[in-house]
């Protein structure tokens, strides 16, 4: 990653997408009223659906890696600090590089509605499952990883669909800068 070789156009368009997943996740979601005991009270687990996964999928397809993995994850856990989640920072950042990550490598093999479907449906469950094992290692309750696991696959499913869509109708801006995945080739019975 060379910092001299950003142009004015690309340091703009990389902010722009910073800042729209930052927005979009502080901003458009719904905070859940689960808590959990530390020490001797209750505390606010933190949880909230959003729709700024959606953002992960313009990001990565505007920018490709490593800057659409970046903004996607950085974006969401500024987020999580500017709302109070400040137990989801460091969980964002992984989960969220994950799933960038995986919509780089996958995005440019979208090019029908079933394959979209299928990579937004896996970039989901990354989130979905990733948040499970984090509340689980995190938050040590149950319920509270039971809920949020809900929650979350309630806004799996709504940003796997915007995102379907935006893998469908958005082409990919720098395809050079996408991830590059290859089967090995598979030996023919005869």
């Amino acid at each position: 990653m060379d910092w001299k070789s950003i142009d004015k156009r690309q340091l703009i368009t990389i902010l722009s997408c910073f800042a729209g997943t930052f927005l979009v996740t502080a901003l458009f979601r719904v905070d859940m009223p689960f808590t959990y005991t530390l020490g001797s009270q209750q505390v606010s687990a933190g949880v909230y659906a959003t729709l700024g996964d959606a953002c992960i999928y313009v990001s990565v397809l505007m920018l490709g890696a490593p800057w659409g993995v970046i903004v996607s994850a950085l974006g969401a856990a500024l987020a999580d600090l500017v709302v109070g989640s400040k137990l989801f920072i460091i969980g964002s950042l992984i989960i969220k590089s994950a799933m960038a990550l995986f919509v780089a490598a996958f995005a440019l093999k979208c090019d029908d509605w079933k394959k979209c479907l299928v990579v937004a449906g896996m970039t989901e469950a990354i989130m979905v499952l990733g948040y499970f094992v984090y509340d689980l290692l995190i938050v040590r309750e149950f319920v509270v990883a039971g809920l949020a696991f809900l929650t979350d696959l309630a806004q799996g499913v709504v940003c796997g669909a915007a995102g379907a869509v935006i893998l469908r109708y958005m082409p990919v801006m720098e395809p050079e800068k996408m991830l590059q995945v290859r089967r090995a080739p598979q030996e023919r019975e005869e």
